[in-house]
């Protein structure tokens, strides 16, 4: 793995699958988390991706997760974003990519909408 960069899987209920992730998302990282999110999709299940460890964001980091959004959308499943890193809110206010991107407060509102659905 890069220096800093991590995903862990976080146990859920059994529809979706929570991964938090750590470090920079950038052109070396990003395409690991995109791997990882594929293992998700490939199983059927909804992502909550925690994105509160992440200290920057580069332009392939975000190409990244509007990828997987509309991957998952095809896929008839939903991605999540939750606990957005003041460097990751930042870039998607900036870009105005909210609109695009389903935001969740937390962990456990994610799991709620998606319960709800």
């Amino acid at each position: 793995m890069h220096e800093n960069f991590a995903i862990v899987e976080i146990p859920t209920p059994p529809h979706a699958v929570c991964l938090r992730v750590t470090g920079q998302l950038n052109a070396r990282s990003t395409p690991l988390l995109v791997r990882k999110t594929r293992e998700v999709r490939d199983q059927e299940k909804h992502l909550i991706l925690n994105l509160a460890q992440v200290n920057f964001i580069a332009s392939s980091g975000i190409g990244g997760l509007l990828a997987l959004v509309e991957e998952y959308r095809d896929a008839g499943l939903t991605v999540r974003l939750v606990e957005l890193s003041e460097a990751v809110v930042s870039v998607i206010k900036l870009l105005n990519l909210d609109q695009f991107l389903t935001i969740d407060v937390d962990e456990s509102h994610a799991v709620d909408a998606l319960k709800a659905a």
